[in-house]
């Protein structure tokens, strides 16, 4: 192996770019006979080439304390260090992810 720290450097790399903690996302849709929300993540992800969107996720819980949430709102996302559902080993995944605040907007004037 020529450069042993550029190859460890990208599998490193490559696990942090499918490692998620937290972000912001925009609502896109409020379920109305459930408490569940569809959020588009406002990140972009880049593996190779241009950056892409991550996929809209679906039917994400909040937490209790998060009150009205409306359509276009900007939202605080965590995604749990372990499978919500409790099925398979996923960690830090955007399936599980919670809403944890609604973002307020500050102007800057």
């Amino acid at each position: 192996m020529a450069n042993p720290d550029k190859f460890f450097g990208q599998i490193f790399n490559e696990h942090l770019n499918n490692l998620h903690t937290t972000m912001p996302c925009e609502v896109i849709y409020v379920h109305e006979d459930k408490p569940l929300t569809d959020i588009q993540p406002l990140f972009q992800r880049k593996t190779s080439g241009e950056p892409r969107e991550y996929p809209l996720i679906e039917k994400v819980p909040k937490l209790k304390h998060v009150e009205e949430i409306n359509e276009g709102d900007i939202v605080f996302v965590a995604f749990a260090e372990r499978a919500l559902d409790f099925v398979g080993n996923r960690r830090h995944d955007l399936r599980d992810a919670v809403i944890i605040g609604v973002m307020e907007v500050i102007d800057d004037e």
